[in-house]
């Protein structure tokens, strides 16, 4: 009756360690393939957010120009950046008719001008609209946009404001 009870007492078989294996490995994998979304998922989150910090800074920029609806700076023009807001394509990142820094010039995270700093190179373009209601209002759009450089997909941020049409003449023609 003694040696009974130890061979029924015995360990783990074989086929059983393998399964308990098999289990393990089918949830170790779930993990790992979570891991790699994190990582990527974290990535999308820092260029969106450096791309928020750049339409920031720069509809701050154009916010503080003068602009006057019977003058426009050349280089801020409701003439040339104005009219009519562009119609959203399939994806909703056209550029904006007007660039920030100069035509087709990308910026790093930084706001470096040409720099090569990073793999994600940012598009900063706007457009200002005149708003007619009774008050000269313009209403300013910009538009920081980049490519994903794992699947080549355009993402971006897009960023509006609207404020008073200054009311004096900054080249004294009044």
């Amino acid at each position: 009756m003694l040696r009974r009870r130890r061979s029924n007492s015995g360990g783990f078989t074989l086929i059983e360690l393998l399964i308990a294996m098999a289990v393990m490995m089918i949830g170790l994998l779930a993990l790992w393939s979570l891991h790699g979304a994190a990582i990527q998922s974290n990535a999308n989150a820092y260029r969106l957010g450096i791309s928020t910090v750049l339409a920031q800074d720069s509809l701050e920029q154009i916010y503080g120009e003068t602009w006057m609806i019977s003058y426009s700076n050349p280089d801020l023009s409701t003439a040339t950046c104005g009219g009519i807001f562009p119609a959203p394509t399939a994806d909703g990142l056209e550029d904006l008719p007007c660039f920030i820094d100069g035509a087709a010039v990308r910026v790093n995270g930084l706001g470096n001008v040409n720099a090569t700093l990073g793999p994600v190179m940012y598009l900063r373009t706007y457009h200002v609209e005149t708003m007619t209601g009774g008050v000269d209002r313009l209403l300013i759009r910009v538009r920081v946009t980049y490519e994903d450089p794992h699947t080549g997909k355009r993402h971006g941020v897009t960023m509006g404001t609207t404020r008073m049409a200054d009311g004096y003449d900054p080249l004294d023609l009044g």
